[in-house]
C-alpha cells in the first residue's frame, strides 16, 4: 500500500508493525531533510503517529511540549503529534495550524484516531472490513489492500455528474469514504466516533452589520496575508509561487518578496492560443517584483502527454480539465523547488467567481414572467452563439441560463457543474437511471447549509463553495496534481485566522455591485501592479474546447462508441454521442460534460481494465452519510 504512494514521498519510507495496527509512510523531506521517516512515537512507545502535510506552528508546540517534559529525536514538524496527543487526546487537531491528515495509534487503549485539516488540503480515505480498518492518503493505496473489492457507488456517480467531483464523505467506490475536512474520527472497540472540531460558519455573523471601516479592514487583511505567507514559507530549501497573473497569486508573491527579497522562483503557464494566454501579465508582474520567472508555453503535444499522465495516474475522477496544466506546471516547478505557494481559497473567501454577481442577476431575472423569460432566452441565444474558446461571454452566458431558473445552492451548483439533474435520465443507462429515480442529487449541497444561519445569499454561497467546491474540487486537484510530481503546494489564504477574518466581513465589502474581491483589491493597493488589480478572473485553463474540435473529439467517438458504452453499463451511448455531435458541429460548447465523462472513463480503465464492465453497487441513497460534513 505504501509503495503506491511513492510519488507523495520519494525521499524515504517508514513502517511500524504494532500489536493491532500497522503504520506505513512515504516522506517528502522539506524540514530536517536527513531525519528518518515517520512513524514517530512517544517516549515510552505507547503512542505512534503518521502525518501527511505540514504543521506550521510546530516550533511553538515543540517548545510548549518540551517545557512539559517531552523529548524529541528530530526537528521534523509532524513529530509533535504523538506528544500532543498525550496531552490533548483527540482535541490535538484544534492546536494544529497547518495542512494535515494524521493517524494516531494509542496502543494501551487500542484506539485509532484519524484527523484532517480545516479546509481539506490533505486527503484521508478509509474502508471498514469485517474485522479491520484500512486508511490511506489516496484511493490507489486502499485498492492495493487485498480485502477491498471495488464497485462503483451509484449515488456517488450522480453527485459526480452534477458537481464534477465527489463531495465528502462520498468517493466513487462503495464502502470507501473520505474523512471530511475539519473532522476527527476515532475507532475503538469496534465503535466509530466522528466529530467536527472547526467550522467556518461559526465565524459568519448571522445578522447583517454595517460595513466596518474599509481602510482598517484592508490593513488588517494585508497583515493576515503577510503572516500566512511567512508561516507557509518555512522550508530548508527554496520556496516558489504558482503565478497566474491574477490578484491572489500576485499578492502572495509580493509578500514573499518583501519577506525574502528579490529572486523568488515563480512558475507560469502560457499558451500559443491568445484567448487562453495570460503569461504576458504574469511576466510583467514578475519583472516588476524581481522574481525568477519560469514560463511553460503549453503545446498540443504537451496537452496530449499531460492527459496521458493524468489519465494513467488519476487517483479519483475529477471533471476539471485544468488538472492537466496544473500537473504540467508542477512537474516544471519540481526541477527547482519542493514547495510552492498557491492562491487557492481567495475566490471562495472574497467572492472572486463570476457566479457571485451572476447569482444576484439571476434573482432579478427570476422576477420576470416565465413566458417572457423563455422568449428572452431564445433571442439572447441567437445573439450570443456558442463559442469554443476560453471563458468568454458566450460560455458564461450559457452557464448563467442553466442556473438562473433555480435559486440558492441549487442554481449555484447547476452553474458550476457539468450535468444538471434533468439531463441524467438521458445520459445514464436505463437500469442505472431507474435505480436512482428517488435520489435527490442536491442532497450534499443542501446538507452543507441547512441548520446554519447566514446574513444573506452571498454568504451562503461562499460557505457552500468553501465547504464543497474548494475541499473536494480545487484542493483535490491541487494536492493530486502537485504530489504526482512530488511537489508540495501550500495555500496561504487557507490560514484559519485569515479565513475566519474573511468570513466575518460583511458581503458588501467582498462583492460591491458587480466588482468581485473588493476588499482584497483594497488590501493589495500599492503592493501589486495596477493592471493586476483591474484584471478579471481567469485560471489555469487549457484550450480544451478547440482540442476537441482539432481531433480529440474524433477519438472520443471511438472511446464512447455504442458498443463500448454498452459494455461499461453506466451510460447511454446515444446520450454521449449527442454531446460529441453538438460540440463538433458548434451547436453547443460541451467541453465540461465531455471532460467529466472522459476523466471518469480513464479512471475506470485504471481500476477495472480498459473498456471493462463496471460493477455497480446496489445501494440506496446514503443521505445520512452525506450529512456528516455538517
Amino acid at each position: 500500500m505504501a509503495a503506491t504512494l511513492y510519488h507523495r514521498g520519494p525521499d524515504g519510507a517508514g513502517h511500524a508493525a504494532l500489536p493491532g495496527c500497522d503504520l506505513a509512510f512515504r516522506r517528502l523531506a522539506i524540514v530536517d531533510v536527513f531525519a528518518p521517516a515517520a512513524p514517530f512515537s512517544s517516549e515510552d512507545g505507547s503512542i505512534w503517529s503518521v502525518c501527511n502535510g505540514e504543521i506550521y506552528n510546530a516550533g511553538e508546540l515543540r517548545a510548549r511540549l518540551e517545557a512539559s517534559g517531552h523529548e524529541f529525536s528530530t526537528h521534523v514538524d509532524t513529530e509533535v503529534i504523538p506528544h500532543l496527543y498525550e496531552e490533548r487526546g483527540a482535541d490535538l487537531a484544534r492546536d494544529l495550524d497547518g495542512m494535515f491528515a494524521f493517524a494516531v495509534w494509542d496502543q494501551p487503549r487500542q484506539r485509532l484516531t484519524l484527523g484532517r485539516d480545516r479546509a481539506g488540503e490533505k486527503p484521508m480515505f478509509y474502508w471498514r472490513g469485517e474485522d479491520e480498518l484500512v486508511f490511506a492518503s489516496e484511493l490507489r493505496s486502499i485498492l492495493a489492500h487485498p480485502g477491498v473489492r471495488p464497485s462503483l457507488d451509484p449515488v456517488a456517480l450522480r453527485r459526480y455528474l452534477l458537481h464534477d467531483y465527489f463531495p465528502a464523505p462520498l468517493t466513487p467506490l462503495q464502502g470507501v469514504r473520505k474523512l471530511p475536512a475539519a473532522h476527527v474520527m476515532s475507532f475503538e472497540s469496534g465503535t466509530e466516533t466522528l466529530r467536527r472540531y472547526w467550522d467556518l460558519a461559526d465565524h459568519v455573523d448571522p445578522v447583517p452589520r454595517a460595513p466596518r471601516g474599509a481602510a482598517a479592514a484592508a490593513e488588517r487583511l494585508d497583515g493576515l496575508v503577510a503572516q500566512a505567507v511567512a508561516s507557509r514559507a518555512v522550508s530548508d530549501g527554496p520556496v516558489g509561487v504558482f503565478l497566474s497573473g491574477g490578484l491572489d497569486s500576485t499578492l502572495i508573491l509580493a509578500h514573499l518578496t518583501a519577506q525574502r527579497g528579490r529572486g523568488v522562483p515563480v512558475f507560469t503557464l502560457g499558451h500559443a492560443d491568445r484567448a487562453m494566454d495570460e503569461s504576458c501579465l504574469a511576466r510583467r508582474t514578475a519583472e516588476e517584483l524581481g522574481a525568477d520567472y519560469d514560463e511553460l508555453i503549453v503545446t498540443a503535444a504537451d496537452l496530449e502527454e499531460g492527459l496521458k499522465q493524468v489519465g494513467e495516474s488519476m487517483d479519483e475522477p475529477l471533471g476539471d480539465s485544468s488538472a492537466i496544466p496544473t500537473h504540467l506546471l508542477a512537474a516544471r516547478a519540481r526541477r527547482k523547488v519542493k514547495v510552492v505557494l498557491s492562491g487557492e481559497g481567495g475566490d471562495e473567501l472574497f467572492a472572486g467567481y463570476p457566479t457571485y454577481p451572476g447569482a444576484r442577476m439571476a434573482r432579478l431575472y427570476r422576477r420576470l414572467p416565465r413566458g417572457f423569460r423563455r422568449g428572452l432566452n431564445d433571442r439572447l441565444r441567437a445573439l450570443v452563439p456558442p463559442g469554443n474558446a476560453g471563458v468568454g461571454a458566450s460560455y458564461l452566458f450559457a452557464r448563467f441560463l442553466r442556473g438562473a431558473e433555480r435559486s440558492g445552492v441549487e442554481g449555484h451548483h447547476a452553474w458550476f457543474g457539468s450535468f444538471p439533474p434533468e439531463s441524467h435520465a438521458r445520459l445514464l443507462a436505463p437500469d442505472v437511471a431507474r435505480a436512482l429515480v428517488v435520489d435527490d442529487p442536491f442532497t450534499a449541497a443542501r446538507a452543507t447549509v441547512e441548520s446554519r444561519k447566514f446574513p444573506d445569499a452571498l454568504a451562503e454561497l461562499l460557505y457552500t463553495d468553501f465547504a464543497m467546491y474548494l475541499q473536494d474540487g480545487l484542493l483535490t486537484k491541487l494536492d493530486r496534481m502537485t504530489m504526482l510530481a512530488s511537489l508540495e503546494a501550500r495555500a496561504p489564504y487557507l490560514d484559519h485566522r485569515l479565513a475566519e477574518f474573511a468570513a466575518g466581513l460583511p458581503s458588501n465589502v467582498k462583492l460591491r455591485g458587480l466588482r468581485t474581491k473588493w476588499i482584497l483589491r483594497r488590501a493589495a493597493r500599492g503592493r501589486v501592479p495596477r493592471a493586476v488589480l483591474s484584471r478579471r478572473k481567469r485560471g489555469f485553463n487549457i484550450p480544451y474546447s478547440r482540442r476537441l474540435l482539432d481531433g480529440l473529439g474524433l477519438r472520443l467517438r471511438d472511446r464512447f462508441s455504442e458498443e463500448r458504452v454498452r459494455a461499461r453499463g453506466l451510460f447511454s451511448g446515444a446520450g454521449i454521442a449527442a454531446l460529441i455531435d453538438d460540440h463538433l458541429a458548434r451547436r453547443a460548447d460541451n467541453r465540461k460534460p465531455l471532460y467529466n465523462l472522459l476523466a471518469l472513463d480513464l479512471w475506470c480503465d485504471r481500476v477495472w481494465g480498459e473498456g471493462a464492465a463496471i460493477p455497480l453497487a446496489a445501494s440506496p441513497p446514503l443521505r445520512a452519510a452525506e450529512r456528516c460534513t455538517a
